[in-house]
């Protein structure tokens, strides 16, 4: 008679590929999402102050960049 194996007694390990590199950049710096008050959405490093102007910060508006939402 055949013994059934049981997946989860494997003793293989699991490869976990890191493929960052392929898409070409990696986060170097924290980021976060504010929403203004004409209800437009804004990619921002964390460290800005909201309530000054987000675009003179660096931030980017998320209805000019290709997300497939966008910003509103």
């Amino acid at each position: 008679m055949l013994k059934k194996e049981n997946p989860m007694e494997r003793k293989t390990k699991t490869n976990v590929e890191d493929y960052t590199e392929l898409y070409g950049h990696k986060a170097f710096r924290p980021l976060t999402f504010f929403k203004d008050d004409n209800g437009y959405g804004w990619l921002c490093d964390k460290s800005i102050d909201p309530h000054k102007d987000l675009r003179k910060q660096g931030c980017w508006r998320c209805d000019e960049m290709a997300f497939p939402t966008g910003g509103r």
